[in-house]
């Protein structure tokens, strides 16, 4: 039993009257005020998950040119034909899809939706630079060294025109002044996707994970070379981001030090190149070849 005889009879209270719900007036100017509010994060909200679908499509679409990037082999000789396939379908996705989510952007503030287009950007980013650092590897940059696009140039890059959607007419005798008074008016408007300087550096130091696996492909492909040229590379991209000491940049950090992981990879395969005399590189430059019958294979 309950000390307190009252708290056995909660049920018995007397409840409250439910009065009706009061009609609010629409032309109250606080009810206007949050009415444009709700309708103003309606369209935030929907325009957030249409920059959403977009960057995952181009998050899709990089990371299938990065793998066709990979595919290239130099003992089937497909570098030319790989990279070209890979150059214009990133321009498809600069003319295309990058171009719909700057239009999205449009007289908007970019830093609201920033987390909306990042990991497309970045991933676009890194399938961008690996294609350039392909094409200067055996040529040389514009600089007298190889090397890839900086935040300005892929910016450039990103520059579109408005696109006028009425037809154009010939004018009439008695139209000629009105078609001079509205050229100016008709002028194209221009309008760019804005790249952020530090989606840029994180989108670059992803480039280190696909050096890495080109390190490793070029030892099994027999190209001991390019395995060594691509670690220098890797150490010249560690010496670089470990510089810049941004130990509270979480997110930044995290890609150092899978950046770290990766140059110890290469490195060691590298290391083994060098222990071994090319031995690895010689049996895989023959992995598509009968062995000869005067080569020792081990188990006679």
């Amino acid at each position: 039993m309950p000390k307190n005889g009252s708290a056995g009879h909660r049920n018995n209270a007397p409840r409250k009257r439910q009065t009706p719900a009061v009609q609010l007036d629409e032309k109250i100017p606080i009810v206007q005020a949050f009415r444009n509010y709700s309708n103003e994060l309606t369209m935030k909200h929907d325009r957030h998950e249409r920059i959403v679908k977009l960057s995952r499509d181009i998050t899709i679409e990089s990371k299938r040119i990065i793998f066709l990037l990979h595919s290239i082999d130099s003992r089937k000789q497909n570098k030319e034909k790989v990279l070209e396939e890979a150059r214009q379908r990133l321009t498809k996705l600069i003319e295309v899809n990058f171009r719909a989510v700057a239009l999205e952007l449009r007289d908007q503030d970019v830093y609201q939706f920033r987390a909306a287009y990042s990991p497309g950007l970045q991933e676009f980013i890194e399938a961008y630079t690996y294609m350039e650092y392909l094409c200067y590897e055996d040529g040389e940059g514009e600089n007298g060294t190889k090397s890839v696009s900086d935040w300005q140039a892929i910016q450039a890059v990103m520059q579109y025109v408005e696109e006028s959607s009425k037809p154009k007419e010939e004018p009439t005798d008695g139209e000629e002044l009105e078609v001079v008074a509205l050229a100016e008016e008709e002028i194209p408007k221009k309008f760019q996707f804005f790249v952020d300087p530090t989606e840029y550096i994180l989108g670059l130091s992803d480039l280190t994970g696909e050096l890495m696996r080109r390190c490793v492909n070029s030892l099994g492909s027999g190209d001991t070379d390019t395995c060594l040229e691509t670690c220098k590379t890797l150490q010249h991209f560690y010496t670089g981001y470990i510089s810049l000491n941004c130990q509270r940049a979480r997110e930044l950090w995290r890609k150092i030090t899978t950046m770290r992981q990766s140059v110890l990879k290469a490195e060691n395969v590298c290391y083994n190149v060098k222990v071994r005399g090319g031995e690895a590189a010689k049996w895989g430059a023959t992995f598509d070849q009968k062995p000869a019958e005067d080569v020792d294979e081990g188990f006679y």
